[in-house]
């Protein structure tokens, strides 16, 4: 088997909205849009959105590692989105980290590494 591409899918019900809020937040930049289905690049994967979203939070698994935690969630504040978990140390694993949400209400990961 060939792996041609990897892919991160998240779940929306404004399709519009959440890839204002993920190219405003993260700076990924438009591949593909369209009402059902629409993917952004990163650096090193894509983030896939698909409508169909249902009502309340939801822990995605999706998490970004920046250089500056605090300018990330002035970002996803900026763009729509809200800390939820605000940074903190996680000093076994090296990293400060924080949650946010996006505006579809769901959460993510925001790490930045300390120390070497």
């Amino acid at each position: 088997m060939k792996v041609t591409k990897t892919y991160f899918m998240v779940m929306v019900s404004d399709m519009d909205r959440a890839l204002a809020f993920y190219q405003a937040a993260f700076g990924l930049k438009l591949r593909y849009a369209s009402s059902e289905w629409s993917e952004l690049g990163g650096p090193d994967a894509v983030v896939a959105l698909h409508s169909g979203r249902v009502d309340g939070p939801a822990d995605i698994g999706l998490g970004f590692e920046v250089p500056d935690l605090e300018e990330a969630c002035a970002a996803v504040e900026a763009a729509g989105g809200e800390v939820v978990k605000s940074p903190s140390s996680r000093e076994d694993e090296g990293i400060r980290l924080a949650i946010v949400s996006d505006p579809e209400d769901n959460r993510l990961s925001l790490a930045q590494p300390v120390g070497s």
